[in-house]
């Protein structure tokens, strides 16, 4: 009996002693500063810190609010941030002029475009599926981001997939969030393509109405194709050879994150978490980031795990739009561990 407890233990010991090593494979107080946006933002990053979860995982995670992807790329290749969080549209482009960066971890997955009409327009299709809506902009301004920007395009490509001319509807730069919905109130635009919180302000403040939501509508078919392979957390591919790992605690905090945002019974905590971040310094700000953040759980934005088949199906259509010269490998793309 006593060969047998001995040999149990020595057994328990070397099982032990395989796994320390990827039980101490994390941080030790490394600084990430991560990309953070206005708004509802980063909410991955910003549980992690506020729960502890970084600090868990051996690392010390800050934020740094950055409005675009473009510019968050800039800042990580410049070495002002360690990750940023943007699409692959954006890593492509930069792969493809010799930049290496990979995406680690999921952070805002769905697909963030939404289209949203204003109350001075009739609109009576709005309600219906895609493509009966499309007909109510016909005549009309409709506001995006940048001309040229992946905003135009998809609305571009959306017209013509119904059945309507380029030429029929009139494209004005309005800009982000802020800026797109005081064209559209003012009347200056008839329509904008955009994102959050703009459906969460139209919602709460009954000034304008949803049209069109990629992360839940269901048609076009090829842009909810691109839900779950949004926006990651994005490392130089320098970084991740000399930190992995810090890349691994990322990753454990990430999934530390997703797991306590998506518990319903924790969506008070998570709204006052993201309160502590950023307030919407306008009349019901405090109801319309409540209801941007339930709008974005419910549509599984804040998820760790990268649904690569999304990010293909995106570049797909990104080539087929002339977004992007050519697609590279999702393995240039997101690194082999990634969740």
């Amino acid at each position: 009996m006593g060969k047998k407890i001995i040999g149990w233990l020595g057994a328990a010991l070397i099982a032990a002693g395989m796994a320390a090593p990827s039980a101490q494979a994390q941080g030790k107080g490394e600084a990430v500063k991560f990309q953070d946006y206005p708004g509802i933002g980063n909410m991955l990053v910003r549980v992690a810190i506020a729960k502890g979860y970084c600090e868990k995982a051996g690392i010390k995670c800050e934020t740094q609010m950055i409005p675009a992807a473009p510019l968050g790329a800039q800042a990580m290749m410049a070495n002002s941030i360690s990750a940023f969080l943007g699409p692959a549209e954006v890593m492509n482009n930069a792969v493809l002029k010799g930049s290496k960066m990979k995406m680690v971890s999921g952070g805002a997955v769905s697909n963030v475009l939404l289209l949203a009409v204003g109350n001075h327009v009739e609109a009576p299709n709005v309600g219906k599926p895609y493509p009966a809506f499309m007909a109510d902009l016909k005549g009309k301004k409709i506001g995006v981001t940048a001309r040229g920007a992946a905003t135009e395009v998809f609305t571009i490509w959306m017209l013509n997939k119904a059945g309507i001319k380029t030429e029929d509807v009139t494209f004005v730069a309005v800009g982000a969030p802020n800026t797109a919905y005081g064209a559209l109130v003012s009347k200056q635009v008839d329509a904008i393509m955009i994102f959050e919180p703009v459906g969460a302000m139209c919602e709460v403040l009954k000034t304008c109405k949803v049209a069109y939501r990629a992360a839940v509508d269901p048609q076009p078919a090829e842009l909810f194709a691109m839900n779950g392979g949004g926006n990651g957390q994005v490392f130089a591919q320098e970084y991740i050879d000399k930190n992995p790992h810090v890349i691994e605690a990322v990753i454990r905090a990430m999934k530390d994150a997703d797991a306590f945002i998506n518990a319903p019974a924790n969506f008070a905590e998570v709204n006052k978490i993201a309160a502590q971040f950023f307030k919407f310094d306008m009349a019901k700000g405090d109801e319309i980031l409540a209801v941007a953040l339930r709008g974005a759980i419910d549509a599984k934005t804040y998820r760790a795990a990268i649904d690569r088949k999304a990010v293909q199906a995106g570049l797909d259509l990104l080539v087929s739009t002339k977004q992007i010269e050519r697609a590279v490998p999702l393995s240039d793309l997101i690194y082999d561990k990634a969740p």
